[in-house]
């Protein structure tokens, strides 16, 4: 009798394990793919905004519960100068760029990533053609005092948008309470509520 209550035992064990790594693998196939969120503001002081468009990225590993992942930021900030002696009419700098990390995700549970990234694979990009300065007033004395401020005005942006990336990507260790229906993922990233949207037209199929 006491045999059979420990096969019992055993059995009702393995079938917890069996549906939560079923649950698990579940999970991670519903994720694979490209996703977009909707844009977010970062910051807005009135003299200085920044906007971000956050791209996940999930590939498969070895295991149906694990795999690679690749965060991207698309970031874009506008900056207002105030008036000086070189700046005589209202000046805003405006740019955009790229902020990439890689790390791996394993499935916890059937609504839970855990998330380690590699901090050393951040990269950001800025294409200083794309940095757009803009008076108010244009003028050929303006039009020449924004061709001095360029460089300084490229440095700047791209200073902000790494720094506004690190922001996003710092301790992120987990992506909870997600939410797959069909080509729409909800979930949470750094207690902040956030909503994407799949690349690809079809969701891959869920095995049952």
């Amino acid at each position: 009798m006491k045999s059979l209550s420990l096969l019992v035992c055993a059995a009702a064990v393995c079938g917890v394990a069996l549906t939560s790594c079923n649950s698990r693998a579940k999970l991670a196939q519903s994720i694979q793919g490209e996703w977009t969120s909707n844009p977010e503001k970062l910051l807005d002081t009135g003299a200085a905004q920044a906007t971000a468009v956050r791209v996940l990225e999930f590939t498969r590993g070895t295991t149906d519960t694990e795999g690679s992942i690749t965060m991207s930021a698309l970031v874009t900030v506008e900056n207002t100068m105030p008036f000086n002696d070189s700046i005589q009419t209202p000046l805003t700098i405006s740019a955009s760029g790229t902020a990439t990390i890689t790390g791996v995700y394993q499935a916890k549970d059937d609504d839970e990533l855990m998330i380690s990234l590699d901090a050393t694979s951040m990269s950001t990009q800025v294409d200083p053609e794309g940095v757009v300065l803009n008076y108010n007033v244009a003028t050929e004395e303006s039009g020449a005092a924004a061709a001095k401020l360029k460089p300084a005005a490229v440095i700047l942006a791209t200073q902000q948008i790494n720094r506004a990336a690190q922001n996003l990507f710092t301790n992120v260790h987990e992506i909870d309470d997600i939410k797959v229906n069909g080509n729409l993922m909800k979930c949470e990233i750094g207690h902040k509520d956030l909503v994407f949207s799949r690349e690809s037209a079809v969701a891959p199929s869920v095995t049952k």
